[in-house]
């Protein structure tokens, strides 16, 4: 696999779904153009800025060709990047804060992005997000619809998440939506009882889209102060 097959991927995978799962999809799409360098890697992934003058962003992407939901991952980070301008960090801070200035490396990438991360991020938002990623692992762990594998995978995507709210909670959520969606979730056709995986689809779903909503949200409200 490449990366023009990954994409051509997506972009066949966004014409057939919907709701919150067509909105990321079409949301990382959009800020493909702003990749300059694509690296294939073996496992995890990243998502590195390349700063330039005139507020210029671009973007080196590390993902495992073929991994969708990774590469789901990784544009996810590029798309928080250009919606709060934080440094990575998944929400928005427009606290007054002491904030040393990025320095860079030959290629305009931040050397000390670490410490803005830490400058910028809200103890309170990270509780938030953490709260969010605690709910859908609840949700996974009563599902008896998803093999212990998937649970597992989900489970230790979310603690991953966890670790560091700031800048992974809305990347390791997208990406769990796209796993199940590959995986065939949710249940569809006539059941007795509504599968927990489906009620887990559901909130996954409905908190996707409450934070993509608020990185468009920041979107406009960024070009509108920047015009």
């Amino acid at each position: 696999m490449n990366v023009e097959q990954d994409i051509a991927k997506l972009r066949r995978l966004n014409s057939v779904v919907t709701g919150p799962l067509k909105l990321i999809i079409s949301e990382v799409l959009a800020i493909t153009p702003l990749v300059i360098d694509w690296i294939n890697v073996q496992t995890s992934g990243s998502a590195v800025c390349r700063y330039k003058p005139d507020n210029v962003r671009q973007y080196e992407v590390r993902y495992q060709f073929g991994n969708i939901g990774n590469l789901v991952h990784e544009l996810t980070h590029v798309a928080v990047n250009e919606s709060y301008n934080l440094d990575f960090i998944n929400y928005s801070n427009r606290a007054s804060i002491d904030l040393p200035d990025r320095e860079l490396d030959i290629l305009g990438r931040c050397k000390n992005e670490d410490l803005r991360q830490t400058k910028q991020m809200s103890q309170s938002m990270n509780t938030t997000k953490s709260d969010i990623l605690m709910r859908i692992k609840g949700w996974t762990d009563a599902s008896t619809e998803l093999s212990q594998i998937q649970k597992s995978e989900i489970s230790n995507k979310l603690i991953y998440g966890m670790i560091n709210p700031h800048k992974e909670a809305d990347t390791v959520l997208n990406q769990i939506l796209v796993w199940l969606f590959e995986w065939g979730f949710p249940i569809t056709g006539q059941y007795i009882n509504k599968p927990i995986v489906n009620a887990l689809y559901e909130e996954l779903s409905s908190a996707v889209k409450a934070a993509h909503l608020e990185r468009l949200n920041c979107r406009r409200h960024n070009n509108i102060r920047a015009a």
